[in-house]
């Protein structure tokens, strides 16, 4: 999904080395993505369907505001925040901008990009209270 300036991506996550883990950098991307039950997919047809009244209620007001909503939350400096609790290794990583909410992330691997890997938006919502500690900020 085009970043709503034109940019080429949301933003990036730098290389975190933290609670004996290491967080790869990469750039994070917004993906038309699918929803395929409560609590269940990935991208901006799944945010919709899970937040369109809490979105209406910010002023995003149609599913196209997603990626705007998106924007406005993964900001230079965002705090970021990691649970190190997924099974794989594959840390789901939050971002969150406290004023309007935040986003979940989870990384890809992506072998044609510098760190070879990118993060990929799986929701994003108004609640504003992250799981897990700080380990960095948005770039």
């Amino acid at each position: 999904m085009a970043h709503p300036d034109g940019l080429a991506c949301y933003g990036r996550v730098p290389e975190i080395e933290t609670k004996n883990d290491f967080i790869p950098a990469g750039d994070i991307f917004l993906r038309v993505g699918r929803h395929t039950g409560p609590n269940r997919g990935f991208g901006v047809n799944h945010i919709w369907a899970e937040h369109e009244k809490e979105l209406a209620q910010l002023g995003y007001n149609t599913i196209s505001d997603v990626a705007r909503f998106v924007r406005d939350i993964i900001q230079p400096g965002a705090p970021i925040y990691c649970e190190f609790n997924h099974p794989g290794g594959k840390h789901r990583t939050t971002v969150l901008k406290s004023a309007l909410g935040m986003v979940i992330l989870e990384p890809r691997e992506a072998p044609v990009t510098d760190s070879g890997w990118i993060y990929v938006v799986v929701t994003a919502y108004s609640k504003r209270n992250p799981h897990g500690v700080q380990i960095g900020r948005i770039v």
